[in-house]
């Protein structure tokens, strides 16, 4: 229904109501139609919160081994793993809470009381209880509880910017439109979520709950969650080490078979080499970092909602933001003047347009009061700002003087100014106005005894001062925020609701763009998905978007880029709900707080940047971890094949690579997790949407480092056999050279080609407290209480430190000359 097309008549015959308002049982009847006015915001149910933990690939697989150690009557086992599932679970629901007892803090009390007419009386209600065709009264200050319908107006101004992105107030009438209008055109409606900054007004309601501009928009945010980019390379990964375990489990029971060994031990045997395969410490490990890593970016005014989002920050390849309150501070200031005048300036005679009390509400005002040096004087009257004339003004009895602000246009049409003084004002106001300037015109009326009704009456008495241009502060710190982005090789797209020329004024400033062909309105966009495509691809500017405009852009974006978008209002909640990370702003509406993935504490570009540092600090760190455990555990399956193939005794016992996995990993694992982020981290591009999570390098150096393990282990089994050890003494030796090769392939994970002795130079504190957790469990292992529960034999402890130090070296020889070898390959494709 295009109610601004209405005459007041029409619209209260339409919905059945008048100035006398509703009747009491009027509004129960319409209650129980419409129901209560008000949204909710994006919220998880509770039963999605409760399996969120386990709603993964790898989840599925350990519970898959728990259930192999249960066949294979390996209850220790199957427990230890249904334990880890559980820490990782709490984990999970721990965070979560602390998140969203943060989020409870922030959130603003939405509901809010309103003055509405009932049975012909003007009284106080909550706003949840209004429905469409009461006939409310709003003034300055006061939230708009609803869509509404302006039919009377006391010069009421509103600030539309949470709807529109436009910051500057919106003047509203209360006459009829013709013809399709934009919302941010409809100048006689006014739109729930948003601010009365200056006057009052009489509105019938039109619209309540979901059906309003604010409930259509939260429509389009209600989609189906997307997986994660960074979970779906993992569940890759994982699904190709299922079937890598599939063929490796069939094998060692063929290979088990024609060695002699019954069937049913050979199946025990190949159901305790598929659990041995599953790096089981995983799961919580990657939990715990992110939680770490959450905490981390908490601390730099970032909080997470989602695991989601900590995963994905760090591939973030192109950042859509949203222009107030982002790059600006969404706060109007003076920045330039002019007068033709010798005599006076433009900004001390606007300066004379305000009172010492001037409105705490008006941005305008507020502006005005600032900018002034000297104490604001005190006028005789005041006129507040009159939608026939144009302007506000201020008269002050004792000199005789009335001082107006208000139109450009206006006040130079009536002002007295000479054809060359007018043709120069014009052309520095086109000036201002192209820089994306508010500009305001102020003039003055001399010799005037007593206080005139209204300004109409002094119009043609008015003699032209000048111009003051107020624009919306930009923040300090965006320019250099947008080049380290830029650095990082992360597109920025700038998309506001603001004028064209506004947008590029901001675009050029903060070097997002130079040129006026860089820029694009969503009148221009192209209908059509592959023309769009190419348009957002080609503008880094988007100028008078609307909610649905963005939520397209973005759906376009997406098809080629791991896509960040910045909002903070109504507007914004579409696009926030589709990117992959949503950034809202802290001071932002509470829908907004709520669609986001993460919530800026501090309204800042520059948080952004932090973020994804941190992300991709993470992103590396979930690499390093992948692949000291895959290379670890790939070694220990391929040393119980190896010996398997030759004929020689089990490396290890069931208890034993239980301790390999859980213990010796999860020690040196985690403290990978918590990485320093290596040098130029931020000045590489993101890595390719469609980029496996590991590349060819680290597959490449995962298999030497498990062949390296492998066949020190294998040699040194033969040695010993032959040397006339007993098969429990093999395998203590063959335990411990497992636990040293996996210490020093710690050091291998640091970097993925920066040497294992350049990077000591970086200090790790928790990978050293890991390897003194490792190294004391396993001395209380090899020497302690716990020798016999795990099998230990007493060796010669100098076959245990000689053959830890072998494998020791070997491992990290095998790193560094790998290492060596990538290096030298890139340097000379590059060359």
């Amino acid at each position: 229904m295009l109610w601004y097309t209405e005459t007041k008549q029409k619209l209260y015959q339409i919905l059945e109501t008048s100035d006398h308002g509703l009747s009491s049982s009027e509004v129960k009847r319409r209650q129980q139609e419409y129901g209560l006015n008000q949204l909710d915001g994006k919220t998880d149910s509770l039963w999605k919160t409760i399996i969120e933990p386990f709603r993964n690939v790898f989840v599925a697989v350990l519970v898959t081994a728990a259930l192999a150690s249960l066949l294979s009557h390996e209850v220790l086992d199957s427990i230890i793993i249904g334990i880890i599932i559980f820490i990782n679970a709490i984990v999970f629901y721990t965070q979560h809470y602390a998140t969203q007892r943060v989020l409870r803090s922030l959130k603003k009390h939405s509901e809010s009381t309103v003055l509405v007419r009932r049975n012909d009386k003007d009284v106080e209600i909550s706003s949840t209880e209004l429905v469409p065709g009461d006939v409310i009264i709003v003034q300055e200050g006061d939230r708009i509880p609803a869509d509404v319908r302006v039919v009377h107006t006391d010069s009421l101004q509103v600030d539309e910017s949470a709807l529109t992105g436009e910051s500057v107030p919106i003047q509203k009438h209360a006459s009829t439109l013709t013809s399709t209008r934009q919302i941010y055109e409809q100048d006689n409606m006014a739109f729930q979520g948003t601010y009365v900054v200056a006057g009052a007004a009489q509105a019938v309601v039109v619209a309540t709950g979901s059906r309003t501009e604010f409930g259509r928009i939260a429509d389009l945010a209600s989609g189906e969650t997307e997986q994660s980019p960074v979970q779906m390379k993992i569940d890759k990964l994982v699904a190709l080490l299922i079937k890598i375990i599939a063929v490796i489990v069939v094998l060692v029971f063929i290979l088990a078979l024609i060695r002699g060994i019954p069937t049913g031990e050979a199946i025990r045997f190949a159901l305790s080499l598929s659990v041995s395969a599953v790096p089981e410490g995983l799961p919580v490990a990657l939990t715990v970092i992110i939680v770490l890593g959450m905490r981390r970016m908490a601390k730099q005014h970032a909080l997470v909602r989602s695991f989601k989002a900590i995963e994905d920050v760090g591939l973030i390849t192109t950042i859509a933001t949203d222009k107030t309150g982002t790059l600006t501070k969404n706060h109007l200031s003076v920045v330039e003047n002019w007068s033709p005048l010798k005599t006076t300036t433009a900004l001390s005679m606007i300066q004379r347009t305000i009172d010492s009390k001037a409105s705490k509400a008006d941005p305008l005002d507020i502006a005005i009061a600032e900018s002034a040096v000297h104490s604001i004087s005190n006028p005789t009257r005041l006129y507040p700002f009159d939608a026939t004339s144009r302007m506000s003004g201020a008269y002050y009895q004792k000199s005789g003087e009335l001082i107006v602000k208000g139109s450009p246009e206006h006040i130079l049409a009536n002002a007295h100014t000479s054809a060359a003084e007018r043709h120069e004002a014009e052309s520095v106001m086109h000036q201002m106005a192209s820089n994306g300037y508010r500009v305001i015109a102020v003039a003055f009326a001399s010799g005037i005894a007593t206080a005139p009704v209204d300004l109409l009456h002094i119009e043609k008495r008015l003699s032209f001062v000048g111009f003051v241009a107020f624009a919306d502060e930009l923040r300090p710190d965006t320019a250099r925020a947008i080049r380290a982005a830029h650095a990082a090789g992360i597109n920025v797209k700038l998309i506001t609701g603001d004028h064209f020329e506004t947008a590029l004024s901001i675009a050029k400033s903060v070097g997002l763009a130079s040129h006026p062909s860089e820029v694009i309105t969503g009148q221009d966009l192209p209908k059509e998905s592959a023309a769009l495509q190419t348009a957002t691809r080609q503008h880094s500017v988007f100028a008078r978007i609307l909610p649905e405009d963005k939520y397209r852009i973005l759906q376009s974006l997406k098809e080629t880029e791991i896509t960040a978008m910045t909002g903070d209002g109504v507007n914004d909640v579409p696009a926030l709900a589709n990117a992959h990370v949503g950034f809202a702003m802290g001071s932002g509406n509470d829908i907004a707080r709520d669609t986001g993935d993460i919530v800026l504490l501090k309204d800042s570009f520059s948080t952004i940047i932090k973020a994804i540092g941190e992300g991709r600090r993470i992103y590396d760190n979930i690499r390093r971890m992948l692949f000291y455990l895959l290379s670890t555990t790939i070694g220990e399956v391929v040393t119980m094949i190896g010996a398997l193939a030759f004929g020689l005794p089990l490396p290890v016992t069931a208890i034993q690579i239980l301790w390999i996995n859980l213990v010796t990993d999860t020690a040196m694992v985690l403290p990978l997790g918590l990485e320093p982020a290596e040098d130029g981290h931020m000045r590489r591009p993101p890595r390719r949407p469609k980029e496996p999570i590991l590349s060819r390098v680290l597959i490449s150096r995962i298999v030497v480092i498990a062949a390296t393990i492998a066949i020190v282990t294998i040699t040194a089994i033969i040695t010993l056999e032959n040397q006339g050890f007993s098969l429990a003494e093999i395998q203590t030796i063959a335990f411990m050279i497992l636990i040293a090769a996996q210490w020093m392939n710690a050091l291998n994970a640091r970097s993925e080609y920066a040497s294992a002795f350049r990077r000591l130079t970086t200090l790790n504190r928790g990978l050293g407290i890991g390897f003194l957790i490792a190294f004391t469990l396993q001395m209380l292992v090899m020497f302690g209480p716990l020798a016999d529960a795990f099998h230990i034999q007493p060796v010669p402890v100098s076959l245990l430190v000689g053959w830890s130090i072998a494998a020791m070296v070997a491992v990290l020889f095998a790193g560094e000359a790998h290492k060596w070898f990538v290096r030298r390959s890139t340097k000379r494709r590059t060359a």
